[in-house]
């Protein structure tokens, strides 16, 4: 049997320089949608869904980039998991690369307010309104919009369509929509120095001590996050894990009467590692290798880890 001492997580958390640790950002972004309303029910006679916004249109199109809509994750309340909507969004938004909020709903107003007051959230939030309206000395025009634009030039974008007539949403306007997204998506930073203190650092802080640690309970992820200074609440954590999981990018495996998160092979932001000893080697395999090794001389305590790392490698090859 190993002593404890000799865990490698606890060692390669000692190790980790991470004043000198950066994020890498996925190369296949997901777009957080917010706006109008989609229907995606067949009319009578079977024929497509007439559009009912814009956001509905922008659903519809083929993108280069993953769109994703909130309602897509009906059950963010059951257990408890989140308090209430804008607590489900703003973690949310966490995942996404971006978050493009079209004004043509009273939600996406609220949504627009709440996210704009998140410093981290701010930075990328995508605001389209019609420009029938551009010009109207209204609350948003003169308030959130213009603090919006004050922090970016690009954040706030306009087009011409009648949000109570969506049939004036022409093709046109679908292509410029899609084509200014990509644009915002391609001057994001494709990396940027760990900061524990950002809730979508610590969701990829999350995944990388999944990845590396191949299976873990929630209490070792609350207690490890801790180590490289990211103190969350239980309450948080759940929230995360369960739209990480939502995303497939974790999932979860039990075993006897214990629960695990383990990392999936989907594509998500990652850790660039650095060690502050820099001729330590900061090999993902490697220090897969050794926590593995560590559960199986240690079997009668991680008995059940190492039932649940089998069955999630058999559960990845089909």
């Amino acid at each position: 049997m190993t002593p404890e001492s000799h865990d490698p997580r606890l060692i390669f958390l000692a190790s980790l320089d991470l004043n000198a640790c950066r994020i890498e950002f996925s190369s296949a972004p997901i777009v957080l949608l917010c706006g109008g309303r989609v229907n995606n029910d067949h009319d009578a006679a079977g024929g497509p869904p007439a559009v009912k916004s814009l956001r509905h249109a922008i659903t519809n199109a083929l993108t280069d980039f993953e769109v994703f809509r909130p309602e897509e994750i009906t059950s963010w309340h059951a257990d408890g998991v989140f308090k209430d909507l804008m607590s489900f969004e703003r973690e949310l938004a966490g995942i996404c690369s971006l978050v493009v909020i079209i004004l043509e709903s009273e939600g996406a107003l609220v949504e627009l307010g709440a996210f704009s007051q998140l410093a981290e959230m701010s930075e990328k939030i995508v605001a389209i309104s019609s420009n029938l309206y551009a010009n109207d000395d209204s609350f948003i025009n003169l308030g959130i919009l213009r603090y919006i634009l004050d922090k970016n030039v690009s954040s706030v974008k306009k087009y011409p369509w009648e949000i109570l007539n969506p049939s004036t949403i022409s093709q046109e306007i679908i292509d410029d929509v899609t084509s200014d997204i990509n644009e915002e998506l391609a001057k994001l930073p494709k990396s940027q120095v760990f900061r524990a203190n950002q809730n979508s650092h610590g969701m990829v802080a999350i995944c990388e001590l999944l990845r590396l640690f191949l299976a873990l309970k929630e209490h070792e992820i609350l207690e490890y996050l801790e180590v490289i200074g990211i103190t969350i609440s239980k309450e948080i954590l759940k929230g995360q894990l369960f739209l990480l999981a939502e995303f497939k990018i974790i999932k979860k495996q039990s075993y006897s009467d214990a629960l695990f998160y383990v990392h999936t092979n989907e594509i998500f932001h990652r850790f660039r590692l650095a060690m502050k000893d820099k001729a330590e080697s900061s090999d993902t395999l490697r220090i897969q290798m050794q926590c593995r090794e560590y559960y199986e001389a240690n079997n009668g305590k991680h008995r059940n880890r190492n039932r649940a790392i089998a069955l999630a490698a058999k559960g990845a090859a089909k």
